[in-house]
This record gives C-alpha cells, structure tokens and sequence, in this order.
C-alpha cells in the first residue's frame, strides 16, 4: 500500500473508531524463521453488536477447544476465520517489537505497552482488556501503567484482565496478530485483511 493510501486509511480509521471505549488485547512472541526474536502487542478495536460477533467467533471455535487460537490452527481454517473476520467492523492495532536479543519477555511487553497505550488513548479508549495470567503478572501490567500515568505518557486508560476462554472478544487480537506475523513472514497472503484491518507500530527492543 502506498504512504498516501496509509495515511488516507489510518485517518478514517481514526475517525470511524474514536467513539469506543473499550479495546481487547492480546501478545504474541516469535522466534521460528527469524533472526531474532520479535514480541508483539495487539489491540482490538471493535465497532457494531458485540454479542454477534462473540456469537461468531463462538461458532468458529473448534469443537472441544477452550479458545480460538492461531498457534493451534491449520492453514486452511486460518484462511476460513480471517475471511470472517474481514467481515467484521473492527481495527487492530499492533505494535511489533523486534531485534528483541537479550530482553526479556517482561521488559519487551512493558515497552510494547508504552507505545500501545497512549495509542489508544488517542483513539478515546479508556479501558484495555487483556488476557489474564497470574495474579503477580497482572498486577505488573497495572503497576506499569501507572509509572506510565505518572510520567505523562498516558492520563485516563485503564488495564483489566479476562480469562480468554470467558471472553470470546479476547481472541480477536490473537487472531489479528497471527494473521500479520504469517503475512510479514511470507507464510500466508493475508494481505486483504492486514491492509484494511490493521495498523502497525515499530518498536526497538534494545
């Protein structure tokens, strides 16, 4: 895509999805087929009636499985659910972390979180869901955003946590971030759904 149609895409996205208040967020870390390790953060911004896309994704869901997860797809279901999700109103926003060599995962996902958040709070949303881990992790997150608020980089956004097989909502930033890692790496052409669904930051992991 051009720069023009970038910006031309990126601004009516912005206008189209300022009236939100909640994003769903995910993180995603590869290592298969790269030099070094990328850790990527994904935030899902969605428009229209939640319960029906929940419903969707619920029907998408494999039978016995307690989530839809990228990991654990083949490559045709991939193509069946990015198809359904070009379908649906929504914007993902992701914030790719690469060269990340020495740093951890923890400190990777701060960084990524100190470029998402205020990206979002741009966008008018106030509260990012992410998917829980442990208490100890979670309470990190939320600590982390706090010495954000008190260095200025954000003011009002909030973080909560879900388990992501109670909320169908969670799984959308999985998927987005799968789709983009694949089409990046040249492993899948979905570059129907990450040209007009998602908008990406570059972060240095140094």
């Amino acid at each position: 895509m051009s720069d023009i149609m970038m910006t031309l895409s990126a601004s009516t996205a912005f206008r189209r999805f300022t009236m939100l208040s909640t994003a769903w967020g995910d993180e995603s870390i590869r290592n298969k087929d790269l030099d070094h390790p990328w850790y990527l953060m994904g935030a899902s911004l969605i428009e229209g009636n939640l319960d029906s896309i929940r419903s969707e994704l619920m029907r998408l869901k494999p039978a016995g499985a307690k989530k839809l997860h990228w990991h654990d797809m083949t490559p045709r279901f991939k193509n069946e659910v990015i198809k359904s999700l070009e379908g649906m109103e929504s914007l993902h926003i992701i914030v790719v972390g690469e060269r990340m060599t020495h740093m951890k995962d923890e400190r990777a996902r701060r960084k990524c979180l100190e470029r998402l958040l205020p990206i979002l709070e741009g966008y008018g949303i106030e509260q990012l869901v992410l998917e829980a881990r442990t208490d100890v992790l979670n309470k990190a997150d939320n600590a982390h955003r706090m010495q954000l608020e008190r260095m200025g980089v954000v003011s009002r956004i909030r973080i909560t946590h879900m388990r992501g097989d109670a909320e169908p909502l969670l799984w959308l930033p999985d998927q987005a971030l799968g789709a983009y890692v694949d089409t990046r790496l040249g492993l899948q052409d979905f570059n129907l759904f990450t040209d007009t669904k998602v908008i990406d930051e570059q972060v240095v992991l140094t």
